[in-house]
């Protein structure tokens, strides 16, 4: 083996960090995600390769390495050393440390190249590919050295003694009779910085608020912020607090030298507290507890350091529902952030009761750059009196967790995963012994459908393992006598298995902080970090594609445009594109309309091909329109019924397979799947909650619809009496022999048996006389025709069958549907499926047989637009 190979792993430690810090900066700058994809998948591979010491060189990593030298290559080749391999990745260990003029113009070069092969080489998927497969190849637990399993600098336990000694002064001090009520909840800040416990004891940082309890205006309602520090048990009296007020108002060293040891600190009377909040609001308030006896610093003039928006804190629950989109690093940092609180605060008296989506809550920080918030999670609770032993744990003969603390993170950690609450039937469900398994019931089956090893990761997906492990506490059970040395070994449980993994993993991701809530009017602030407010300039911009192949799918999918920017070529296109567009904006999302050329796969292929010659920025397609539907006979599906919208995870082309002499055999087992990133968002969408939320939304845009003052017709619903299932084998023909010699030719039973002439093929089933006694009874027309009122549609998600023939036949519409397990028929999905990620969205307007006419088809394009939009309302593409 050459040198040069044998040196792969170093160059890899040496060069791959700068790589992935300018892959970062690219990303800033262009705002383009994959460039943060890539900078946080080269620093995981590179933590992963120094951590165990990979010396083995894998066909993999070879891989890896070339093709990140071949980012890396500069067109000019005077700057590549001859004839030595990865010279590029070689030039920037030599140069990345170096100022001189000839080198700076190399590394911008470098970075242009860079640029190149991420927006527009093919290979940059293989590469993302290639470092995702051997960074799962390497077990993540040989990664860890002894060191590691204790608690870092950064994580600092809390000694019992003080956090209770905390929460008892405050309790008493906060007691107060003023008629604002701004002390009933103290919130306790839970943050990630490094707690310096030099001279001032241990700190902890507060919001109280200044309003009163109710407040008509936002402008009414203001944060009070305060630090208290605490003196650890036999600590002596501190110092003046130097270190603290030393960055706003440093004493003099004569000063300092002179001052006693109380200077500056001063007993907070009875009654004071109180007034202390309560007044200038832009002054922090700095106080220490010693001996069991708080004093204030009046010495400390800082002014307010976090400008939080003038709300009340939000409970994480709610803050969940509003939010459209959280990026993955503020996922693991939300996470991270309260799972080390947990650890902190365990079996204080902050912990009586679990730390829940409730009791947490969110207060929003407007930061500089315009009008972009951060948020910060805070505990609040009702300072109460406890007496006696804090237990952890709970005791019960049909528990499936013993350890409530420990199941409440992991269900915080789950709903911060899949961005949903869990919502239980009752408001008043309170976490106690009889409602934990229904707790961990709903924990387990939302983290097992939400897929969190692929969207977040392998780490991530074990903590809520850990969480939700009844035997998590094997080593430390509470049967022992040792009570104490058993509750220290729960601790460092839960430091090794839940918030050392975490750690991990924040310090590992480096993604944009991105979050994207829905506006609020109250504010007129929100966190829409990439909203577009303005028009787009570039084709780059547009990242989502919607395909109609009939022109009533294109006017209901018009219609919904929040924006609208022109028609045909106002962005241009590639010279070969023959698509026609649209350009507009719908929620955040800028959108690019494809008018086809009309129905099957062939146009969708090539609309779809041609759109990513002049639009290479696009990755969502949505193919959106009206198909037929399956119906169901079982008792335990929910009826499909025309008017409801189906929704693709899967594709069969039933008509590709084999024709013999007596009949057509339809190729089994060939059903196309979508990529992870539509698997992940259909997992979402399969969730109760986010369904009934999907479900609601298209209820309510649709009657908005109808409600306009010039109300869009084509969105009523054309009635239940027109909604006519037959019987699969009952066929559409002149039902009276004497009417016609063809269709009464004949009576056979088995499909295709009876003829039919061209004239019954274009008639009603009201003009062919279709008898009503061959209608199948459905359920939900039924329950809606007894009440007089209009069914809501429903979603429904499963395999779709495309093809280029159109199904008009139920006993094949039947057959083949359960082959395959299909819900519909269409015929454009196969076209964009193999092009671009894709997701069909179709309204049912016929069940895919022989009586199928014309009648639901607008109703039908009106809710499949909806619920796109509705859809993308929960999505961020490209995220």
């Amino acid at each position: 083996m050459s040198s040069e190979v044998e040196d792969i792993p170093e160059l890899c430690w040496e060069v791959l960090p700068w790589v992935s810090n300018q892959a970062i900066l690219l990303g800033l700058e262009t705002q383009d995600n994959r460039f943060a994809q890539l900078g946080c998948e080269l620093f995981i591979l590179n933590q992963q390769i120094s951590s165990t010491g990979q010396r083995e060189l894998n066909p993999k990593l070879i891989k890896i390495v070339e093709l990140v030298n071949k980012a890396c290559s500069v067109l000019r080749e005077n700057h590549v050393r001859e004839n030595r391999r990865l010279g590029a990745l070689w030039n920037i260990l030599e140069c990345k440390n170096s100022n001189t003029p000839a080198e700076k113009i190399l590394i911008r070069d470098i970075r242009r190249s860079l640029l190149r092969f991420v927006q527009r080489n093919p290979e940059y998927f293989s590469l993302m590919r290639f470092i995702s497969d051997y960074v799962r190849a390497i077990d993540p637990e040989d990664a860890q050295s002894d060191e590691q399993m204790g608690p870092s600098n950064e994580d600092i336990k809390y000694p019992t003694q003080v956090s209770n000694t905390l929460y008892t002064q405050l309790r008493m001090y906060s007691s107060c009779s003023c008629s604002t009520q701004h002390l009933e909840c103290a919130r306790l800040r839970l943050g990630l910085e490094h707690d310096d416990q030099e001279n001032t004891g241990i700190p902890f940082e507060f919001a109280f608020a200044v309003s009163p309890k109710y407040c008509t205006t936002d402008r009414e309602f203001r944060w009070k912020q305060a630090k208290i520090s605490v003196a650890r048990r036999n600590e002596r009296p501190r110092k003046k607090q130097v270190s603290f007020v030393a960055q706003y108002s440093r004493p003099s060293p004569e000063k300092q030298i002179n001052s006693s040891l109380t200077d500056g600190l001063r007993k907070v009377e009875v009654g004071e507290f109180c007034r202390l909040i309560g007044s200038e609001t832009n002054k922090q308030v700095y106080f220490h507890i010693h001996n069991n006896i708080m004093k204030v610093d009046d010495t400390v003039q800082r002014n307010l350091f976090r400008d939080f928006l003038p709300q009340a804190g939000m409970p994480l629950a709610e803050w969940l529902d509003q939010t459209i989109h959280l990026s993955n690093r503020v996922k693991v940092t939300l996470a991270y952030t309260i799972a080390r609180s947990v650890w902190q605060y365990y079996n204080s008296f902050w912990m009586v009761k679990p730390w829940t989506h409730e009791n947490i809550q969110i207060l929003k920080e407007k930061i500089s750059d315009g009008n972009h918030v951060r948020p910060h999670p805070y505990f609040t609770t009702k300072l109460q009196q406890y007496k006696g032993e804090v237990l952890d744990y709970c005791i019960a003969d049909d528990l499936f967790h013993m350890y409530p603390n420990i199941l409440a993170l992991g269900v915080v950690l789950v709903e911060i995963a899949a961005k949903e609450s869990f919502k239980p039937d009752s408001s008043h469900y309170l976490w106690n012994e009889t409602t934990i398994n229904d707790y961990y019931e709903w924990a387990w089956m939302t983290a097992n459908r939400s897929d969190l090893g692929n969207t977040i990761g392998a780490a991530y997906k074990a903590v809520v393992n850990n969480c939700l492990d009844a035997e998590l506490f094997r080593d430390g059970s509470f049967h022992s006598p040792n009570t104490e040395k058993d509750l220290e070994t729960r601790q460092s449980l839960l430091y090794e298995k839940i918030v050392l993994p975490l750690r991990q993993l924040y310090l590992a991701y480096k993604d944009d902080w991105e979050i994207q809530e829905i506006p609020t009017a109250e504010t007129g602030i929100s966190s829409q970090k990439h909203t577009h407010n303005s028009k787009p300039t570039h084709r780059s911009q547009f990242t989502v594609a919607i395909f109609c192949a009939l022109p009533l799918e294109a006017d209901a999918v018009r219609e919904l445009f929040d924006e609208i920017w022109g028609e045909g070529e106002n962005y241009g296109k590639a010279a070969r594109d023959a698509n026609t567009y649209t350009f507009g904006k719908i929620l955040h999302h800028n959108v690019v309309l494809v008018h086809m050329v009309g129905i099957g796969k062939g146009a969708a292929s090539q609309a779809s091909s041609s759109i990513l010659s002049s639009y290479p920025e696009i990755k969502l397609g949505l193919v959106v329109g009206i198909c037929g539907g399956v119906p169901s006979y079982s008792e335990g599906n929910v009826d499909i019924i025309l008017g409801d919208v189906v929704i693709s995870d899967g594709i069969v082309q039933y008509d590709f397979g084999r024709q013999f002499p007596d009949t057509f055999s339809t190729r089994e087992g060939v059903v196309s799947r979508p990529p992870p990133s539509i698997r992940t968002m259909l997992a979402k969408l399969k969730g109760v909650q986010v369904q009934e939320r999907v479900e609601t939304t298209i209820s309510k845009n649709l009657k908005s619809l109808q409600d306009k003052s010039v109300p869009n017709k084509k969105a009523f619903y054309p009635g239940t009496d027109k909604d006519e299932l037959y019987k699969s084998t009952y066929q559409h023909k002149h039902q009276e022999p004497a009417a016609c010699n063809i269709c009464g030719a004949c009576e056979g039973g088995g499909r295709g048996a009876s003829p039919v002439c061209e004239e019954a093929r274009t008639m009603t089933c009201q003009q062919l006389g279709c008898r009503k006694y061959s209608l199948i009874p459905r359920r939900r027309l039924q329950e809606a025709s007894a009440e007089s009122c209009v069914p809501n549609p429903k979603i429904h998600i499963g395999p779709f069958g495309s093809g280029d023939r159109v199904m008009k036949s139920g006993q094949h519409r039947d057959e083949i549907a359960a082959q395959h397990n299909l819900i519909a028929f269409e015929m454009e999905a196969s076209g964009v499926w193999d092009n671009l990620p894709c997701l069909v969205i179709k309204g049912v307007c016929d069940y895919a047989d022989s009586h199928k006419n014309k009648h639901w088809q607008h109703y039908a394009a009106v809710t499949a637009a909806i619920c796109m939009k509705a859809i993308l309302g929960e999505w961020v593409v490209g995220g």
